[in-house]
């Protein structure tokens, strides 16, 4: 077992690269108002603009677990974090919709490599017991950029114009790629970079992998859990700022950072809580499978409040609704990534590529299928219903998953 600041460390590492990830994919989505109006989009062209990132992030997602499962995870992290910096800078060059649904498929191609890396890297320096809130720490930076990006992009937008918000937040990433490869530069840390000898055996042959993968019951709950929790998850970060100024009509300002501040803190905390929880309820004896079945269950019935958000007039009662929503959604998300991590104990990064590209392609046609619905019917109703179905259906495929059968990779 590693000491207490070398696994921390490593995980605030992670937790400052997800937040960069998010911060760099949310841009376009707090200044979707702004863009649409400038350069005469609808929200069907807005739902392309989220979808294609979203569809270059599930093919490369495919890809990319081998590669981090056979290849140097250090370096290739860092590549990765310095070129979604770059893209994301380059996006203020656009001057039309064509050269925004470019970068955005570049941002997506980019971006592919952060959670199954980070996963393998927590998979390597945390015992089991600790990883559920490892996970939930470092994941929770998506929130915390979900969190700190309407302030900081309205400001810039306000002070600077929509082009120096892209530049400004993609100049960040050259700051964490000196400070990861600065911290990570030594020989004691080369185990958790290195492919072990029985992985370099085993990733001669993939389609081997793949298929025992796909045997397993286990694959296939939590498949069915990732596909469901993506989206709603999506419609969250990208979505919500546009809701605000067509279904209550707030204009880009301070009134609305707040708002969007309030809410995603509320995911930030759901993200912490869903490790906090699990963690406290073991040690009070609860077994694990009921520890996790406890917490999710009460993140499913704050998501339940999402279906009410269209029939509630006033808009402070909705954003106290959708805090809710948002805090059961940061539960969710920690859970379903740590039963992502779970399913291979040696191919980590292949499994949580291969599960989240298809949580990233289902989440890609909802991004599109909101921005259709919400176009033609001029209301958010059906997707805010959806997203609670959607979440109590993961509940069920949760139920199933947290049994925790053997991994594939200990059979």
């Amino acid at each position: 077992m590693r000491n207490f600041w070398t696994k921390w460390g490593l995980c605030s590492l992670l937790f400052l690269a997800t937040i960069l990830n998010y911060l760099n994919r949310q841009t376009l989505s707090i200044l979707a108002p702004t863009l649409q109006h400038q350069m005469h989009m609808g929200n069907e062209a807005l739902g392309w603009l989220f979808a294609v990132f979203y569809y270059s992030y599930t093919l490369f997602q495919f890809a990319v677990g081998p590669v981090l499962d056979r290849f140097n995870v250090r370096w290739c992290l860092a590549l990765a974090v310095f070129g979604w910096s770059l893209v994301s800078g380059l996006t203020g060059l656009a001057t039309g919709f064509a050269g925004l649904l470019v970068f955005r498929f570049l941002l997506g191609v980019m971006e592919s490599a952060n959670w199954p890396a980070s996963l393998r890297i927590v998979a390597r320096v945390f015992p089991p017991e600790e990883r559920t809130l490892a996970t939930g720490f470092f994941t929770s930076g998506t929130s915390v950029a979900a969190l700190i990006a309407p302030g900081m992009i309205l400001a810039i937008l306000a002070a600077a114009g929509w082009r120096w918000a892209f530049a400004a937040v993609g100049s960040l990433g050259s700051v964490w790629v000196v400070l990861w490869l600065f911290s990570t530069r030594r020989p004691e840390l080369s185990s958790v970079w290195s492919v072990t000898p029985a992985e370099r055996k085993e990733a001669r042959g993939q389609g081997s992998i793949y298929a025992r993968m796909l045997r397993t019951k286990q694959f296939w709950y939590v498949l069915v859990v990732v596909i469901l929790v993506n989206p709603c998850l999506y419609y969250s970060v990208n979505w919500l700022p546009t809701y605000f100024a067509q279904a209550r009509g707030l204009a880009p300002g301070r009134q609305l950072g707040w708002i969007l501040t309030l809410t995603y803190l509320a995911l930030d905390l759901g993200n912490v809580a869903c490790g906090a929880g699990v963690l406290w309820l073991t040690r009070l004896s609860y077994a694990v499978a009921s520890a996790r079945r406890i917490v999710f269950l009460l993140a499913t019935m704050c998501v339940g409040a999402c279906a009410l958000v269209p029939f509630v007039r006033a808009t402070s009662s909705a954003v106290m609704a959708l805090a809710a929503v948002n805090f059961g959604l940061g539960i969710w998300v920690s859970m379903s990534l740590t039963l992502e991590q779970e399913v291979s104990s040696t191919h980590i990064a292949t499994a949580a590529g291969t599960l989240s590209a298809f949580g990233s392609l289902v989440g890609a046609l909802a991004m599109w299928a909101v921005g259709r619905i919400t176009q033609r019917t001029g209301s958010f109703t059906i997707p805010m219903v959806s997203v609670a179905v959607a979440i109590a259906v993961a509940a069920i495929a949760g139920w199933a998953a947290s049994r925790r059968p053997s991994p594939f990779g200990q059979e």
